[in-house]
């Protein structure tokens, strides 16, 4: 133990005397609680810890590759191959197609970078720049740590209205919100979203705020393991020699014989080579456990991330099923977003007197969204349970002498669909049941001719 300490010193004094300091991380982890106030409410950060969470947040994703990679994980999943989006009304599907594929909106391009922004900072602020001479708007956006302060409706206080950007010099500058009575006068108005917003808060929160702490000290513990990995490659020699001759022996070696040297000894002289123990699988627990509180704070199964685990089958399947579900949520809420840009976009041509107004916001009516599926497991679910239905309704219908009920025929369309997972509407349904139902009157008369 003695010989340890005595190395570890003289390796320490090596790397300090030469210069070499330690690379330490570049952020300190706080454990201190940190709330401030924004805007007067209990649940805002204010805007010196708004600057730092983002600068985090952003940095963790530049140079840690766990925050890297639950961010691409996010966005593989939401945006996937592509995001279409159309609509059923002739003169916003033409507007559509002209705003998404502009030269300066190449909406396909920015997908991947606005789910990343958005998962990255937790909050989106889009630009609408909108063209006098045909009212097409296009796309831009400000980051989340030049925005200064948000003002809203006295009375409500999600109705934002006005967003103050922060300058190179001079005073903010203010964007107005679609909702702001001045706004249709504007050039250019903002858009904000956000998620991981706790109600009281005007800004969300990134998804990797709770994570980055944790990724910050498996980061110093790795670097420190590696640090003393090199040093292992260092040794001492300790040679014993009678006391008479430690005088003479240590002027004989006191520069260290190159690798590969001839020493002629007798047998009062003896060689010892030391090297430090760095005792290496004790440091596992300890890092699979700071994992740990990574993979929560992502929401991701380890696997996810190519660890590899004891986790069999049945119980990674087991595992993914809440991150799909989050997932889904997110993608939900993206879509949205999408819909959002577009429905102000086109009203803002509208304005302009370059297109027709729109009814109030009923995007469910408006647009049509073809967005990846997150989980392929519940497409084969649904297309088995289907399948048992169909096949349960042919032995059904069998049973009753093939008697043909138009209530019986609507019931089971309705169910049918529902276990498929592409519930149709009344109208739709309707139409079926009477097709049906002209059918079977053709075959009778078919039938007694």
């Amino acid at each position: 133990m003695e010989i340890d300490k005595y190395f570890m010193k003289r390796i320490v004094h090596r790397l300090l005397g030469k210069g070499e300091q330690m690379a330490g991380v570049t952020a300190k982890v706080d454990d201190s609680p940190g709330w401030g106030n924004l805007s007067g409410r209990p649940h805002e950060y204010d805007q010196a810890r708004v600057q730092e969470n983002y600068n985090d947040a952003l940095t963790a994703w530049r140079k840690n590759p766990f925050a890297w990679r639950i961010i691409a994980i996010t966005t593989d999943y939401v945006v996937g191959e592509r995001i279409t989006v159309s609509s059923p009304r002739r003169d916003l599907q033409r507007f559509i197609e002209r705003f998404w594929t502009h030269p300066k909106n190449r909406m396909d391009m920015r997908l991947e970078s606005m789910c990343d922004e958005l998962a990255r900072s937790g909050d989106l602020f889009v630009l609408l720049f909108r063209n006098p001479q045909d009212g097409m708007s296009y796309i831009r956006f400000v980051t989340k740590d030049r925005i200064l302060k948000i003002e809203t409706a006295p009375n409500d206080w999600e109705n934002e209205l006005i967003f103050y950007e922060q300058q190179e010099s001079g005073e903010p500058k203010a964007w107005l919100s679609p909702h702001h009575p001045d706004a249709e006068n504007q050039n250019g108005v903002m858009l904000h979203y956000a998620v991981n917003r706790p109600v009281g808060a005007l800004l969300g929160e990134s998804d990797l705020v709770t994570m980055i702490p944790w990724l910050q000290r498996y980061s110093r513990m790795l670097e420190d393991r590696v640090r003393l990995h090199w040093a292992v490659r260092a040794f001492l020699w300790i040679v014993t020699v009678p006391g008479n001759k430690v005088k003479e022996k240590l002027e004989q070696y006191r520069a260290a014989p190159e690798s590969g040297s001839i020493i002629v000894k007798d047998e009062s002289e003896q060689w010892q080579a030391v090297a430090p123990l760095l005792h290496g699988a004790d440091s596992e627990p300890d890092l699979k456990a700071v994992r740990n509180m990574i993979d929560a704070g992502s929401g991701y199964p380890p696997h996810w991330r190519g660890e590899p685990t004891d986790t069999n089958l049945a119980t990674a399947t087991a595992m993914q099923a809440p991150t799909e579900r989050h997932l889904a949520r997110r993608q939900n809420y993206f879509i949205f977003v999408l819909q959002d840009i577009l429905y102000h976009a086109y009203q803002r041509a509208a304005q302009a007197g370059k297109a027709r107004p729109l009814p109030e916001m009923d995007y469910a009516g408006l647009f049509n969204v073809e967005a990846p599926e997150i989980s392929k497991t519940d497409n084969a679910r649904q297309a088995s349970a289907a399948m048992n239905i169909a096949a349960a309704f042919t032995s059904l219908i069998k049973s009753l002498n093939q008697q043909r009920s138009s209530a019986l025929s609507e019931k089971m369309i309705r169910i049918l669909f529902k276990f498929a997972g592409e519930p149709m509407d009344e109208a739709w349904v309707e139409r079926v049941v009477e097709e049906i139902g002209a059918d079977n009157r053709n075959s009778r008369k078919e039938r007694r001719q």
